[in-house]
């Protein structure tokens, strides 16, 4: 694949990086022994198009083909080429109908197991809508290969949760922002703030950083006092008031990656500068409980096995959560079908994969009115905090 030398920088750096998720992909494709990964898209419909062209939209109806062995194959509109040209191996643009170029190409290179963009739990990869099924399996059934199709889940699943080296940087990037915004709201915390007004500030604090919100912008951040009641909620008219505890869940999309970050402030009292132990008790057992979880999370463990040890810590300091232990992180807040969680009927299969190295996962064992959530890369070795965690409980003085 050769990079077009006219390009601009950022035209450049999108193209190097999807080289760098088509070579994962194709390796993934001969290690579970499957031929080709065909993405079938139109307008707006697929959430992996990030990992497969390095944008976010295509129009017309799409056939975007990684295949284990011989070059990529993207058959796309005539107007949507400037998206796949530099990216795919070949491209065929069509000016009517792209069924023609979509068979050719399947009968030339025959290939045995096809594996499409769908999945039962993952919603990031689950794109396919039924429309574009019925469509793709009438473009099939004359060739013969409607039986050939498989879920693309073990291939485009771990594309997208295995980060690679400029993915991890560009989430690293969008940690330091989100902490350089946390420093800045500190500054400007004082009794008598609503939560509203906190919200305010972070959201000025984006603009000026020249970032957006990792999720919904109504709810990000989420922005709770310790009288108000956390969660993914939009902030309330509910005021700080001297011995309240502030959370804040917040992350940040910079480059096409997000973090997601929860900090906790405490506003002493005149009485007592020290937190109460209704504040003091949670926020020392999250953040022991992201401790044992940072030194548990390894290449090999399923995400049951590094979320139950954690939620029994939290057990034995008398708190419970019943949220999973920590979610995958990347293009998407909420990225990837694995959790760190227990096994159980909300979670199902998801909490039963296996880590593997290059994971970017949050950790948040979050109870009561403590946020604390840190953002870790699973190396070789361990993990990787990509800030330095919270230890202590800020105090606004």
């Amino acid at each position: 694949m050769t990079i077009p030398q006219a390009q601009n920088d950022d035209e450049r750096a999108r193209i190097a990086l999807v080289a760098e998720k088509h070579a994962q992909a194709r390796e993934l494709l001969r290690r579970f022994d499957l031929d080709c990964w065909l993405t079938f898209t139109r307008e707006g419909s697929d959430p992996l198009l990030p990992f497969v062209t390095g944008a976010e939209y295509l129009v017309g109806t799409s056939a975007l083909m990684i295949f284990a062995d011989g070059p990529s194959v993207a058959i796309v509109a005539d107007y949507d080429r400037g998206q796949v040209d530099g990216v795919f191996d070949l491209v065929h643009a069509y000016g009517l109908d792209w069924r023609e170029p979509f068979r050719d190409v399947l009968t030339d290179r025959a290939p045995g197991r096809i594996a499409i963009n769908t999945s039962r739990d993952d919603h990031g990869i689950d794109g396919l809508t039924h429309g574009l099924w019925l469509l793709l399996r009438d473009a099939l059934e004359p060739l013969g290969m409607t039986d050939r199709l498989v879920s693309a889940e073990e291939v485009a699943g771990r594309v997208r949760a295995l980060k690679t080296p400029a993915e991890v940087e560009r989430i690293r990037r969008s940690c330091d922002i989100t902490v350089r915004i946390f420093d800045d709201l500190t500054g400007m915390l004082r009794p008598g703030l609503t939560e509203t007004d906190v919200h305010a500030i972070l959201v000025e604090r984006m603009q000026a950083h020249e970032v957006g919100p990792a999720w919904e912008a109504s709810y990000c951040p989420s922005v709770t006092t310790s009288r108000g009641v956390g969660g993914h909620t939009a902030p309330g008219l509910v005021a700080i008031e001297p011995g309240d505890a502030l959370r804040v869940d917040f992350g940040v999309r910079h480059e096409g990656y997000c973090s997601d970050l929860q900090r906790t402030w405490y506003f002493p009292s005149a009485t007592d500068p020290r937190p109460p132990a209704a504040i003091a008790r949670p926020f020392e057992a999250v953040r022991d409980g992201i401790a044992l979880a940072a030194e548990l999370l390894a290449p090999g463990m399923s995400g049951v096995e590094v979320d139950s040890p954690v939620r029994s810590l939290l057990a034995e300091r008398g708190f419970t959560f019943t949220h999973a232990l920590g979610h995958q992180l990347g293009r998407l807040c909420h990225d990837g079908g694995m959790v760190l969680g227990p096994d159980n009927a909300r979670y199902r299969d998801r909490s039963r994969g296996t880590v593997e190295a290059g994971m970017v996962f949050t950790l948040e064992p979050c109870v009561g009115p403590i946020g604390l959530e840190e953002d870790v890369l699973v190396t070789d070795r361990g993990v990787e905090f990509l800030v330095p965690p919270q230890r202590e409980l800020i105090i606004v003085s």
